[in-house]
C-alpha cells in the first residue's frame, strides 16, 4: 500500500474519455459518461449543434425557394420586356413609313411651290414647326398625289362636280360627314371641302371574306362603313375592327402610298366610297375658287391695293391661313417675330404694357382687312404689343419673311 505501486488516478490522462464520442442529432448520438462524474460531458453542446444545424438547413430551404421564385419571377418579366420589344419595333416600323411619307409630301409641297399655279393652301406642310400656342394649323386641303395631271387643262375639262354627285338623303350625308370630321386627317380638310366629297361618295358592297384593302397596294379610294363587320390586320396578325360610320383608307387619297395594313369582310359589307381622281379635282376646285376670293380681298387692303398683278401674285404663292378661336394670342409683346398678318375674318384686341399698370392696357381693335407685323417683312423685330383674337374663328393671312 505504502510502496507506491498503485498509479493515482489524477495522472490519467486528459480527455482520453471523450475520444470515442461521435456526436449526432435526432437521439443517435452516442456519448461516454464521466466515471467521476455520471454525466454526458458533451451532450449540452451537442444539443446547441444540432438545433442550430437544422435552423440552418430550413434557411438554406427558405433561400432555395425563394431563388426559384425570382428566377420565375425574371422569367416572365423577360417574356413580357420581349413581347414589349416586339410591339416596339413594329410601331418604330410603321413611324418611319409614316416619316417617309410625311417626307414625300412636304417634297411634292415644295415642288408644287415652285409654280405660278400652285394654290396656296396646299403648302400647309412647310409651317409645321409653328409652336401649337402661337398658332392653330388652318384647316386646308393636303394632299402629295402627284400634280402633273392637276394642270393639264384637258383633264380638267373633263371633270363635272354635277355629274360626280351621287344622290343621298340627308341623314346618311349626316352620318358620313360626321365620320369625316371624326378622322384625323381628314378633320383639317375645310368645311366645303368634306361636304363636297360627301357629295361625290358613291355606294360599294363586299362579299363576305374579300378584302377591302391589302396591305402593300396602292390605294386609291377611301371608305366610310356603312354597314357590315370589318377587321384590319398586319402582316396576318389582327390589330382592330373598325366600326360602322367610320372613315378610313385616308392615306390613299391624301399622301399617295401604298395600303400599310389590310382590311377584311367578316361579314357582307356595305359602304361609301370615294375615287381619289375625284378628290383632287374637289381639292383643285376649292383652291381655285379660295385663291380668286383672297385675291379680290388683297386687292381692298390699302397697303397692297396699288401692287401690280405680277407681284400680287407673287405675294399670293406665300400666303398661307392661320385660325385663331377667342382669346388665343396672335403675337406677344416682346417675341422675335418675322411673319405680317392680314385678317381675312373676325377681329383682334391690341394690349400693351405700361408703367402705370400691372397688366397690358387695350390700345385699339381691328378687324377684316387691318393689317399687323409688316415691319417683320423687312427686318428683325421685336413685337412692341399683344394682338389677342377677340372672336371664336378668326381667319389671318400670314406672310414670312423668309
Amino acid at each position: 500500500m505504502g510502496n507506491g505501486s498503485v498509479k493515482p488516478k489524477h495522472l490519467r490522462r486528459p480527455g482520453r474519455h471523450a475520444a470515442n464520442v461521435s456526436i449526432g442529432c435526432a437521439g443517435n448520438h452516442k456519448f461516454l459518461k464521466d466515471p467521476h462524474l455520471g454525466i454526458n460531458v458533451i451532450s449540452g453542446q451537442a444539443d446547441v449543434l444540432c438545433s442550430r444545424v437544422l435552423e440552418l438547413e430550413k434557411e438554406l430551404k427558405r433561400k432555395d425557394q425563394e431563388l426559384q421564385e425570382g428566377q420565375s419571377r425574371v422569367a416572365e418579366l423577360q417574356e413580357q420586356l420581349d413581347m414589349q420589344t416586339k410591339v416596339i419595333a413594329e410601331l418604330t416600323k410603321e413611324l418611319q413609313s409614316k416619316c417617309i411619307q410625311l417626307n414625300k409630301l412636304q417634297d411634292v409641297v415644295s415642288t408644287q411651290g415652285e409654280h405660278s399655279l400652285q394654290p396656296f393652301p396646299y403648302k400647309v406642310a412647310s409651317r409645321i414647326q409653328v409652336s401649337a400656342n402661337r398658332r392653330k394649323r388652318a384647316k386646308e386641303g393636303v394632299s402629295a398625289e402627284p400634280t402633273t395631271w392637276l394642270y393639264d387643262l384637258n383633264r380638267q375639262a373633263t371633270f363635272s362636280f354635277e355629274k360626280a354627285k351621287v344622290r343621298k338623303d340627308s341623314s346618311e350625308k349626316k352620318l358620313i360627314m360626321d365620320a369625316m370630321n371624326k378622322n384625323q386627317f381628314l378633320k383639317r380638310l375645310d368645311l366645303h371641302q368634306i361636304q363636297d366629297m360627301v357629295e361625290c361618295m358613291y355606294e360599294r358592297t363586299f362579299q363576305q371574306g374579300s378584302y377591302i384593302i391589302k396591305q402593300g397596294e396602292p390605294g386609291n379610294q377611301i371608305f366610310v362603313l356603312k354597314e357590315g363587320s370589318l377587321e384590319v390586320f398586319q402582316q396576318n396578325k389582327l390589330l382592330s375592327s373598325i366600326p360602322v360610320w367610320t372613315a378610313f383608307g385616308e392615306l390613299a387619297i391624301l399622301y399617295n402610298c401604298t395600303r400599310t395594313a389590310s382590311v377584311k369582310a367578316i361579314t357582307d359589307v356595305k359602304t361609301w366610297a370615294l375615287d381619289r381622281e375625284v378628290f383632287q379635282n374637289i381639292m383643285r376646285v376649292t383652291a381655285q375658287t379660295r385663291q380668286e376670293q383672297y385675291r379680290n380681298f388683297l386687292r381692298s387692303v390699302s397697303l397692297l391695293k396699288n401692287l401690280p398683278e405680277d407681284k400680287l401674285t407673287k405675294i399670293m404663292d406665300c400666303l398661307e391661313v392661320e385660325h385663331y378661336d377667342k382669346g388665343d394670342y396672335v403675337i406677344r409683346e416682346g417675341e422675335e417675330g418675322n411673319t405680317f398678318f392680314i385678317i381675312a375674318k373676325g377681329k383682334v384686341i391690341v394690349t400693351q404694357s405700361t408703367a402705370d399698370h400691372s397688366q397690358p392696357q387695350l390700345i385699339k381693335n381691328l378687324h377684316k382687312g387691318d393689317y399687323f407685323g409688316e415691319k417683320a417683312l423687312i427686318s428683325d423685330d421685336v413685337r412692341s404689343a399683344n394682338v389677342i383674337a377677340d372672336e371664336y374663328n378668326v381667319e389671318c393671312l400670314v406672310i414670312d419673311r423668309e
